[in-house]
């Protein structure tokens, strides 16, 4: 009964798919990298900002309020799209480090205020204001918890949505894309088991598989900077800040556009467009680890813990694998009680196999994926497919995130959650 009652709620959101065929999918950039770089432009368009949207603050935890230089900043601080009318609400949640305010997040939520939903987009775990205010370890990482500080932090924002904008929800939804997804996923199980948010149906787009592979993959990418030298590392990020900036007045989901931008980035190499995409996935790093210190000072800093300035720029030698393995495992393990922990252990346990099970048994969850992401292996992508089945659909190309914008796609995402 249990298998119909999937095959039910499955077909009524019109997601009762199959993996797409190569033939069938006309997505025009078979480059995973060059295709994950036009996403770059998304957060972009000047049509975003016209979107009426309110800064929305939620209370943080007790005693983040008052930390050294960090004073009155322990808020949640969140976007928040709001209808003059009843509608369903979305919350949506992007990669490592973003914020409420600018990329993918801003991006989705103009599609869907545009289409008569109310949205908040919510802090990455991995952004310096969650870990303030929201998160109850101080170095956020570990998914379950991170779920659980989320899942507490979406609570407060119903009440204050209710409280001072009298919005109730007409069903409630949740879209995760990358790390978003993955902590989603956690998500899901923690309001199938206690029901005080109630979500009707989660989007999980390109969620990482094993977060030790992605951490891997990144921190390989990152050493690339030994190989291309200081000089020509700084020349590159400048390059493709220059390439983004020359868009900044451009639709960005218009493929005319995202195909001038492709031919800008197709002048990379391949090794520089992953030493890109690392440094652009590790961007917002500096202030998450100057945030932990503050929060709990490992002494991994040598600079006077009065200097921000100083501190901040010592932050920025450290990639995603000195924060895991220097400031947050060893936190986790004071954390959970557990200090002999193996560290890839705590990854494993961060990822999505421990939840697989639950997972399949919630007809609630679609998972978006494709097939050749890079941060994930093919194999795990094969058996995500094989243990979820029509929970799953699969795309041949796009990278990680790189089709995000095509209309194809686009139409899934929003048939999805407003079905026409």
């Amino acid at each position: 009964m249990r298998f119909h009652f999937a095959l039910a709620v499955l077909a009524a959101l019109g997601l009762l798919t199959r993996s797409i065929e190569a033939a069938d999918y006309t997505y025009p950039y078979r480059d995973p990298y060059l295709a994950t770089a036009t996403s770059a432009i998304l957060g972009n368009d000047e049509a975003t900002a016209r979107v009426e949207s309110n800064v929305l603050r939620v209370p943080g935890l007790a005693g983040r309020n008052k930390l050294p230089g960090l004073e009155g900043r322990g808020d949640v601080n969140l976007a928040f799209y709001r209808q003059k009318q009843p509608a369903p609400l979305l919350f949506i949640l992007a990669g490592v480090g973003s914020n409420p305010y600018f990329g993918v997040g801003p991006y989705l939520a103009t599609l869907f205020y545009r289409a008569g939903s109310h949205v908040v987009i919510l802090p990455s775990p991995m952004n310096w204001n969650f870990a303030l205010a929201a998160s109850r370890s101080g170095a956020p990482g570990y998914t379950p918890e991170d779920a659980r500080d989320l899942y507490d932090v979406m609570q407060k924002t119903l009440t204050t949505l209710r409280d001072r904008y009298d919005v109730k929800p007409t069903a409630i939804g949740f879209l995760g894309v990358s790390l978003g997804a993955l902590e989603g996923a956690y998500l899901s199980v923690i309001d199938a088991d206690e029901g005080k948010i109630g979500i009707a149906k989660y989007l999980l787009v390109n969620p990482p598989i094993d977060l030790h592979y992605a951490l891997k993959k990144i921190d390989e990418w990152s050493r690339l900077a030994q190989k291309l030298g200081p000089e020509r590392s700084r020349e590159l990020v400048s390059q493709a800040l220059a390439i983004v900036d020359t868009f900044a007045d451009e639709k960005p989901d218009d493929p005319a556009v995202i195909d001038r931008l492709a031919k800008k980035f197709a002048g990379f190499t391949t090794e520089e467009l992953q030493y890109l995409i690392a440094e652009t996935l590790q961007s917002q790093l500096y202030e998450l680890i100057y945030v932990t210190q503050v929060i709990q000072d490992q002494n991994v800093l040598t600079a006077p813990k009065d200097d921000m300035r100083k501190r901040l720029q010592e932050a920025k030698s450290f990639t995603l694998v000195d924060y895991y393995w220097k400031i947050a495992v060893p936190l986790w393990r004071k954390h959970l009680g557990d200090l002999q922990a193996d560290p890839e252990s705590l990854l494993q346990r961060s990822s999505l196999a421990p939840i697989m099970d639950r997972l399949r048994s919630n007809p609630r969850v679609h998972i978006l994926h494709n097939v050749d992401d890079f941060l994930v292996e093919r194999k795990s992508i094969e058996a995500l497919k094989e243990a979820l089945g029509d929970q799953v659909t699969l795309y041949p190309y796009g990278g990680h995130l790189g089709n995000l914008w095509y209309p194809e796609n686009k139409k899934t995402i929003l048939r999805f959650f407003l079905p026409e």
